[in-house]
């Protein structure tokens, strides 16, 4: 997951042992959303090597922890918990600090202005899906955690409504990506078809659950 030649061993252990663990609990985020981050934030940093690394490895793990506490405001959430931190208070600076938690209350793609540095920048562009399966199973798994009463079809048309809002070509996440990134482009134009007939849709998403549940 991270580059351990390059990342504190410390704070390595301390994420993976204390932090990544908390993210099992939280519907439609697994773990395993997390770890792309981390791996993605770890790429881009190669493009901006004179950042300060374990400051990216941080605000990665930490970006979406608030959800634990409320998915409407989680970027609030994760960064009261990052400036509470112990652990981190005795590995970074106040200003650190103060710079890591800014990044994660900027990292949401739909905020609609621009993150204030370019640690910000990094969390919000590797925050981005590049796999299509795992993006269909995250926006079905959480439309079906905030929408408990919706029926399968009605959770697939919301989950169908919130991919293209955020994904269009006019949508919010297309319009701000801070980073080169060729797997995200092709992403663009993959769930624009996708998405583009309800109907169609829903056979793609139906048919990729049922893969899931062989697995």
């Amino acid at each position: 997951m991270a580059n351990k030649r390059a990342v504190d061993p410390e704070i390595i252990d301390y994420i993976e042992t204390k932090i990544l663990p908390q993210y099992n609990s939280i519907g439609g985020h697994t773990d395993k959303h997390i770890h792309q981050v981390i791996k993605r934030s770890l790429h881009f940093y190669e493009q901006k090597p004179e950042l300060n690394i374990n400051m990216v490895y941080v605000i990665a793990a930490y970006h979406d922890l608030g959800r634990l506490v409320d998915n409407k405001t989680h970027n609030i959430e994760s960064a009261k918990m990052l400036r509470a931190d112990e652990f981190l208070a005795k590995h970074f600076t106040k200003k650190e600090i103060e710079t890591m938690a800014e990044a994660v209350e900027d990292h949401r793609a739909s905020l609609g202005h621009e993150p204030r540095s370019i640690y910000g920048k990094l969390v919000s562009s590797a925050d981005r899906n590049t796999s299509i399966e795992m993006m269909l199973s995250r926006v079905f798994d959480y439309t079906k955690h905030l929408h408990p009463e919706m029926t399968e079809d009605e959770v697939i048309e919301e989950a169908r409504f919130h991919l293209r809002r955020k994904y269009s070509p006019d949508g919010y996440a297309a319009k701000t990506m801070y980073f080169d990134d060729p797997d995200f482009a092709n992403v663009l134009v993959e769930t624009e078809r996708i998405t583009r007939d309800p109907n169609e849709f829903r056979r793609i998403m139906k048919e990729h659950n049922k893969k899931r549940t062989k697995k």
